[in-house]
């Protein structure tokens, strides 16, 4: 059973206003709803990790959706980016292995046909030289990222090795990772 997680509780320090909800890729849907109608397809149980600040708000735009439920940071890793939202995870649903979709919800043309390609293999998507880390499919076990975490290794690329994840490199689709507004034109 394969469990899906949204990104949904960085900073946004660079793009300077909540990329969750901006409005990247249609103005009705904000970018986490957008994420989330994309992903939902694929998987059978949907997590949104939100983190203080924006939790409320998105709680408000999926309370009626059905196997979808919003999650907040959980300590120690209150803040830790992805690494974070994996903790809250495994903490929150009890849950010890991890067979997930992961997704950002600061990517633009998400689709699909992108979705498909990592549906049933560990890997991420990689779109011309750039690699999307945080648009991936892993499976590990809780106790595989707590020896991870006791040994330092804190970055996601660390979660895709322990996942032996491979890159999927993709030319022809334009999915772009926005860490600013500049980045929209």
């Amino acid at each position: 059973m394969t469990d899906g997680l949204i990104l949904a509780g960085g900073k946004s320090t660079r793009y300077k206003s909540d990329k969750a909800l901006a409005h990247f890729n249609t103005r009705i849907l904000t970018n986490v709803e957008y994420t989330a109608k994309e992903l939902l397809p694929f998987v059978n149980e949907c997590y949104v990790s939100t983190n203080k600040e924006n939790n409320r708000k998105i709680r408000q735009l999926f309370f009626d959706v059905a196997h979808l439920s919003v999650i907040q940071d959980q300590a120690p890793f209150i803040e830790k980016g992805p690494i974070g939202a994996l903790w809250s995870y495994f903490k929150l649903t009890g849950k010890k292995h991890a067979d997930l979709i992961v997704l950002a919800t600061d990517y633009k043309n998400i689709n699909p046909t992108v979705l498909e390609l990592i549906n049933d293999r560990n890997a991420y998507i990689k779109c011309g030289d750039e690699p999307l880390y945080t648009f991936c499919h892993i499976k590990l076990t809780f106790a595989d990222l707590q020896h991870q975490l006791r040994n330092r290794r804190t970055r996601w690329r660390d979660v895709l090795d322990t996942s032996d994840c491979e890159a999927i490199k993709i030319a022809n689709l334009k999915i772009k990772n926005i860490n600013c507004q500049e980045d929209l034109t």
